[in-house]
């Protein structure tokens, strides 16, 4: 009789530590997205912008396939196209690693602005999808104040890195698509540097950051907020083309 008294007042007393449990796990606030720099971040899985860094599990763009299929081959026939429409100054580059048309820009300006490498001498490779999304998105960078771009690498056969671990997945680096960029160079001169300035609140920094982001040419854009251990000293900018509804020029 008592064993089973105590069986009842053990069950009991769990019963109401159980509810005591669940009331106070519904009482804590949720927490809210940083915005201490620049945007308030966003999942990146919901919206292909800033937000916490994460691969999918297919990082290509819409349609592409290997080798280019026609529809590839018809939306880069348009590309260079509008580079000449542009009277950008482009020459074709022998393939490398996915890129599907690999492009040199031979005076490193795209947009009214400079582009130049950190590392070497250019011009360097790219494909011509990054070099009209770059181009498109001159002017607004002009007007933030933006005159020059210093970048890191473009082209490179790598996997997608983020949170310090490398993923399974290709880069937009091995297609020609993404862009390294450590600093910028504004209208009186001024470095704003990557690594150095974006977390004491750069405005040139968190202004570009803006501004690729609400871009509908660019896919993404890491920074030190969002990848703070892989990106931390770069923003990581990627080309957003589609081959999926590539319409063939007459």
């Amino acid at each position: 009789m008592v064993s089973a008294v105590m069986s009842c007042f053990r069950i009991a007393v769990g019963f109401v530590a159980a509810v005591l449990a669940a009331s106070e796990a519904s009482a804590k606030p949720k927490p809210q997205p940083a915005t201490s720099a620049g945007r308030s971040a966003r999942p990146l899985h919901a919206t292909g912008k800033t937000g916490s860094a994460r691969a999918s599990s297919n990082n290509m763009p819409r349609g592409f396939t290997w080798p280019p299929s026609q529809a590839m081959a018809d939306a880069e026939a348009t590309c260079e196209h509008d580079l000449d429409a542009a009277s950008i100054t482009w020459k074709p580059a022998p393939r490398e690693g996915h890129i599907a048309d690999a492009v040199t820009i031979e005076d490193g300006t795209l947009g009214g602005i400079a582009y130049a490498p950190v590392y070497g001498k250019g011009p360097y490779k790219l494909d011509c999808q990054l070099a009209l999304a770059l181009h498109a998105i001159g002017p607004q960078l002009y007007a933030a104040g933006v005159r020059e771009v210093h970048f890191g690498s473009i082209y490179r056969w790598s996997n997608v890195r983020v949170g310090g671990k490398t993923k399974n997945v290709l880069s937009r680096h091995a297609l020609g698509l993404a862009m390294d960029v450590v600093s910028f160079v504004d209208d009186q001169g001024r470095e704003a540097n990557v690594a150095k300035d974006y977390r004491k609140g750069d405005p040139l920094l968190l202004d570009v950051e803006q501004l690729i982001d609400a871009s509908s040419s660019f896919r993404l854009v890491l920074t030190p907020k969002n990848d703070p251990i892989s990106h931390k000293d770069h923003f990581h900018i990627e080309a957003n083309p589609s081959y999926a509804t590539a319409v063939p020029r007459s």
